[in-house]
């Protein structure tokens, strides 16, 4: 898919991802402590949804991503395609009368077997390089960065010996990035291509592809270190790792808040505590002091009573 745009939401304790295709909308929500996520896909031009959820689990000789898929369901209507990580063959005949026997249908049941399967994510994937990000206690942040940067300098080094290579094409053949849904690859000029014939074009197409092979096959003398799916992405896989090289580490700042926020709310009670008792010593004091005051001619009556009973004893004795 070609990827366009890609946000990071990391506000109270989520680990989204949200990525604007030309096609679709993409929200993945990560799960580190179930090393789990959803994928929710809604088309831009269209009233359909797709969500699934994958489980994934990290390796680190060589760092990678691998996942499995244990959940799909298609809206409207809802179909399930897959549950329990296990695909529902029986269902997409089902709801697919018409198409059971053409060949969509079976490599659409075979891709879903796959992929409920481990299998390696794509490296150029961003939310493969998301989730290696949210596994410090797997991956040090410093050896994150490492990764990223090693894959980012391979994606640019490649490019440069498929330019050399070619350089010297007899045909024309050029590094190009004006097709559009093709990315990047090895072909033609526009213009060139337009005034091919028929048969030039044919000619064209397989000397293209032999050069292709040279390049990107791992068994051939020449390959430039990455496949054919990673250099025509390779523009976007570059700008992924800019995104996620200068996100800022959110995960400590949400534990140096959380410890601030600790230590103001308990300075807060202590402080309320103390005002209280102040608070109550006074009015407690101030409503003595209005007693007296309402009762002060009582008081004086009762007090000069006892007075005159003591004098008039001491009277008396002398």
């Amino acid at each position: 898919m070609s990827l366009t745009k890609i946000e990071i939401f990391e506000e109270d304790g989520d680990n989204t991802l949200s990525i604007d295709d030309k096609y679709a909308d993409f929200t993945i929500d990560i799960y580190p402590e179930s090393k789990t996520y959803q994928s929710r896909m809604s088309l831009k031009d269209d009233v359909y949804y797709r969500t699934e959820q994958f489980e994934y689990r990290i390796k680190t000789d060589p760092i990678k991503v691998e996942t499995r898929l244990t959940e799909r369901v298609d809206e409207p209507p809802e179909r399930y395609c897959v549950k329990d990580g296990v695909v529902l063959e029986s269902d997409i005949l089902a709801d697919r009368k018409e198409m059971v026997m053409s060949s969509m249908t079976k490599e659409f049941i075979d891709g879903l077997k796959k992929e409920v399967e481990w299998h390696e994510d794509w490296v150029g994937n961003p939310v493969s390089m998301y989730i290696l990000s949210k596994h410090p206690e797997i991956i040090s942040p410093d050896d994150y960065r490492r990764h990223l940067r090693q894959f980012s300098e391979k994606i640019k080094t490649a490019t440069l010996k498929v330019e050399k290579a070619i350089a010297s094409d007899s045909t024309g053949l050029i590094v190009t990035d004006e097709y559009e849904g093709s990315g990047r690859t090895v072909w033609y000029p526009k213009a060139k291509q337009d005034a091919m014939s028929d048969e030039e074009s044919k000619k064209a197409i397989e000397h293209a592809r032999k050069v292709r092979d040279r390049l990107f096959d791992e068994k051939s003398k020449d390959y430039v270190g990455i496949s054919e799916g990673e250099f025509n992405s390779s523009n976007q896989i570059l700008e992924h790792i800019e995104v996620f090289l200068n996100k800022k580490p959110t995960s400590v700042k949400k534990e140096e808040n959380k410890v601030s926020f600790g230590i103001k709310f308990g300075a807060f009670i202590i402080q309320w505590i103390w005002l209280f008792i102040v608070v109550s010593i006074a009015l407690w004091l101030l409503s003595l002091v209005i007693s007296i005051i309402q009762y002060s001619f009582a008081f004086a009556f009762f007090a000069s009573g006892i007075l005159a009973f003591f004098l008039i004893l001491l009277r008396k004795k002398q």
